[in-house]
């Protein structure tokens, strides 16, 4: 039996036309893809550490990437929606334009609620209740690599709470690797100013 013939069986189907079976695959195909994604993105920090371990490299998740896969996501969710709302909308008014244009509408609507969506939980991850100044003179680690004179993001607790927050370093011409201990020294805006632990520092924290 093949995946059509599974699909039209579940769905109560005998003959599908040429867009139902269009309107199927795309439901089935992107409904396993947008749950994929959504996996990948619940466990990458799992998968970058053991990337990072394995393989000894600097996997992360920067902010090009996180837009890249969150772009993805959209796109299967729209392929989703288009493919389920499509394929019912046919079998109630049996008309194929009608199931076109809807599909059309709640693809676009879907793509624009999963955008909404992952940038409230990119919202909550740094919490806009929080006193970004509070972090100076806290040490931390960095989590996303920070590039020369670019963004990264560190590790610090703040307020009794981990966080992760976006940083640079205070030296625009220094590259700090993922994995390094650093020490927060300013704040402009919500971007923290690191530099890299010292020796001295390092010491100092083990006394206490």
């Amino acid at each position: 039996m093949t995946l059509v013939n599974w699909l039209t069986d579940i769905i109560g189907i005998t003959a599908p036309s040429t867009l139902e079976i269009i309107f199927l695959l795309s439901g089935f195909l992107g409904t396993a893809f947008f749950i994929i994604l959504m996996a990948m993105m619940m466990l990458g920090d799992i998968l970058g550490g053991v990337f990072d371990s394995v393989f000894d490299t600097d996997f992360t998740m920067d902010s090009d990437l996180s837009f890249e896969l969150f772009s993805i996501q959209g796109l299967a969710a729209a392929v989703m929606m288009f493919g389920w709302v499509g394929m019912f909308t046919l079998e109630a008014t049996d008309t194929e334009i009608y199931a076109v244009i809807v599909g059309g509408f709640s693809a676009t609507a879907s793509m624009y609620g999963v955008g909404l969506m992952l940038k409230g939980i990119k919202g909550l991850e740094s919490d806009g209740t929080m006193k970004h100044e509070d972090a100076i003179g806290e040490r931390g680690q960095v989590y996303s690599r920070i590039r020369a004179n670019e963004s990264g993001e560190v590790q610090v607790a703040v307020d009794g709470t981990l966080r992760t927050l976006t940083a640079r370093s205070k030296d625009k011409n220094l590259h700090i690797p993922t994995g390094e201990f650093i020490k927060v020294i300013d704040v402009i805006g919500n971007t923290l100013i690191v530099e890299l632990l010292s020796e001295g520092d390092e010491l100092v924290n083990e006394e206490e």
